[in-house]
C-alpha cells in the first residue's frame, strides 16, 4: 500500500503507516492506494485545487501528445528539405515533386493547429 497526505501544501507519501506517522506527524491519511496504482500514475501524485491528484491530467496528457506529433511532424519535414534545395538549384521541378509538396504543406499546417491548442 501506498499512503498519501496533504501537509503543508504538498503531497507526502509513504509505504508504511509508522513512518508516515513518525516522519510527518500524519496518523491517517487522506488516501491509500495499491503499489499497482501509484506505478500506474507515474508515481506523480500531486495537489490540484486542494486534492490529491494522481498522474497526469487529461490536459497534461493530451499537451505531451501534440508535443510528440509536432516532434513527427518537424522530423517529416526536415527529412524533406532535399526537396527545395534540389528545385531550387534546378536539378528538379516542382511538378516532380507536387505530392510531397502537398504533404509538407499539410504537416506545416498540422503543426500549426497543434500549437494554437498550446
Amino acid at each position: 500500500m501506498v499512503y498519501l497526505a496533504k501537509k503543508n501544501g504538498v503531497v507526502v507519501h509513504h509505504t508504511d503507516r509508522a513512518a508516515m506517522e513518525a516522519l510527518d506527524g500524519i496518523a491517517t491519511p487522506d488516501m491509500e492506494i495499491t503499489d499497482e496504482e501509484f506505478e500506474a500514475s507515474g508515481g506523480l501524485a500531486r495537489l490540484i485545487d486542494g486534492e490529491i491528484v494522481l498522474g497526469k491530467t487529461s490536459a497534461e496528457a493530451q499537451a505531451e501528445e501534440n508535443a510528440r506529433q509536432i516532434m513527427v511532424l518537424k522530423k517529416n519535414l526536415a527529412e524533406t528539405d532535399y526537396i527545395a534545395a534540389k528545385i531550387a538549384e534546378g536539378s528538379a521541378t516542382v511538378e516532380e515533386y507536387a505530392g510531397k509538396i502537398a504533404l509538407r504543406q499539410a504537416w506545416r499546417q498540422e503543426i500549426a493547429e497543434l500549437e494554437a491548442t498550446a
